[in-house]
């Protein structure tokens, strides 16, 4: 069972049931649904550790932009992945008052990074001072992250491809979240 979120906020109630948000008085809220990424641990359990990074690989070796096809598919993949994410009014409220055309080029031109261009093809701001004035929220975070591992299922990306970039996204957590 999820947690109940405030949809206006972003807090997770601490009851079941919720009559209004503790933070923001809202008595609008949502059942959010968990992270890809799993429960966080515990203080007292064993934290899991991230695969090791894979070896430099030499200049000619596929990367993952050339196998699923460049820019083509990663626009196709970004425009899916925004429609997803503007679909869930929580979310959406992040994106109020953005140029949704022109974040959607910069999401391409990260994705593509993100699947083996060179750091210069992305140009954007740092992810820190892109996100800062959002305080975007841990399970919002999560959610999203949610949203792309579907996408990219959907597009028929393998699982370990799949692994690799959402390994690389979770590694963007403390530059997002408030």
């Amino acid at each position: 069972m999820g947690a109940k979120v405030c949809s206006k906020c972003g807090v997770a109630a601490e009851e079941a049931k919720p009559l209004k948000c503790a933070k923001c008085g809202s008595r609008d809220f949502y059942e959010s649904t968990g992270s890809a990424f799993g429960k966080k641990p515990a203080a007292s359990e064993p934290v899991e550790q991230a695969p090791a990074a894979p070896a430099p690989r030499p200049v000619e070796a596929e990367t993952l932009f050339d196998k699923y096809g460049g820019i083509p598919t990663i626009a196709k993949i970004v425009k899916a992945f925004h429609h997803e994410v503007m679909a869930r009014h929580h979310l959406a409220a992040y994106f109020e008052g953005v140029d949704l055309a022109h974040l959607a080029e910069h999401t391409v031109k990260y994705v593509a990074y993100v699947m083996g261009k060179p750091a210069e093809f992305y140009t954007g701001r740092d992810m820190y001072n892109a996100h800062a004035k959002y305080h975007i929220h841990g399970m919002h975070f999560d959610e999203v992250a949610d949203v792309l591992k579907d996408v990219l299922t959907a597009a028929g990306m393998a699982k370990p491809d799949i692994a690799l970039v959402m390994l690389r996204v979770e590694s963007l957590r403390e530059m997002i979240i408030a």
